[in-house]
């Protein structure tokens, strides 16, 4: 299975390379052209040789996901690391890591609750507290097995729960772009392109990248958001909930989407019996950056399958909000 193969790859921000071959491969066996751009985006174009004048249309998916970067060593033999994109601080302790391409196994330690005092207990462990333990017994051993600025992912497979339910690493967003992927397998009356884009989790710069490139009549991003079903009610920012299907909203965050696009793809979900959310404005509370700050003058929209638990070690999604959002794009596509 294609999805799982991807999610278990890796390819955290700025090393996307392994996610990048595995998709690179994909599209040689269904006979697609590529290209891939300085940054290291993936682009296809499938041109419509039938009407030259047809709408520039992409759709974007990112590959990369939330990982760490090595930055020291310590005199003990542990590493000392930063992070590569917005990773929940709380979900890594006593984590198991595979660091750079060899995947050499490490533990993020953390001092035994029973050694801890009673304020420890009580308060979050900071990042610079944290290290990674591989087994070395001095910093010149360390230095042997592991260079600084080598990247880890978090070891975690992919693996089916009850009720159609997946978990995995990456689902953000592997599921993005193996639904990029289905949309390949057929042909439409337009101008498609689709990106896969890197370096998402620190700043959106592969998606900007490409946007400037192609220069689109419209664009869609395919993503993952976060669910909101298993916080209490008086916490729930969007009431986002798994398994209902996918996001079509007209803000989020700061980005302010086309609302003629928005109205037009709910419009076939509504039309195909397509399953979504109703839900017009997220809130997010990091406000990333705006894709309304690029100058060019495209119609944006997006469409968002649920995530619980994103961006920490592991997460939980839907393969029916998964299957919903094949289906939406396909209606949406198949329009034009």
């Amino acid at each position: 299975m294609f999805l799982e193969k991807l999610c278990n790859s890796t390819a955290p921000s700025g090393y996307e390379g392994d996610t990048r071959n595995l998709i690179k491969s994909e599209l040689e066996g269904m006979k697609l052209n590529y290209s891939v751009d300085r940054i290291g985006n993936i682009v296809v174009h499938k041109e419509n040789k039938k009407d030259k004048s047809s709408k520039k249309v992409m759709l974007s998916a990112h590959m990369d996901e939330i990982g760490l970067i090595i930055t020291s060593y310590n005199s003990d033999g542990t590493l000392k690391f930063s992070v590569l994109g917005n990773v929940d601080r709380a979900s890594l302790y006593c984590k198991v890591v595979l660091i750079g391409k060899n995947k050499i196994k490490g533990v993020i330690g953390l001092k035994p609750i029973h050694l801890q005092t009673k304020g420890e207990r009580t308060k979050a462990v900071p990042l610079d507290n944290l290290s990674i333990d591989i087994g070395a017994n001095s910093e010149k051993e360390a230095r042997e097995i592991v260079s600084l600025g080598e990247f880890a992912v978090f070891d975690i497979n992919y693996e089916q729960l009850p009720n159609n339910i997946i978990k995995a690493k990456a689902l953000n967003d592997r599921l993005g772009c193996c639904a990029l992927i289905e949309v390949l397998r057929e042909d439409y009356n337009l101008d498609l392109y689709i990106s896969f884009n890197v370096q998402e989790n620190v700043g959106k710069r592969g998606s900007i990248v490409s946007i400037y490139n192609i220069k689109p009549d419209v664009f869609i991003m395919v993503d993952t958001v976060c669910t909101d079903d298993t916080i209490d009610k008086g916490e729930k920012l969007n009431n986002i909930v798994l398994g209902k299907g996918p996001i079509i909203p007209y803000k989020f965050g700061k980005t302010l989407f086309d609302k003629d696009t928005v109205s037009y793809i709910r419009s076939k979900a509504q039309k195909g019996s397509i399953a979504y959310q109703n839900i017009a404005c997220i809130k997010d509370k990091n406000e990333l950056l705006s894709l309304n700050s690029i100058s060019l003058s495209y119609k944006l929209g997006c469409i968002l399958i649920p995530c619980r638990y994103m961006n920490s070690i592991v997460s939980v999604c839907s393969l029916d909000d998964y299957e919903n959002t094949i289906k939406l794009l396909h209606s949406y596509l198949r329009s034009f």
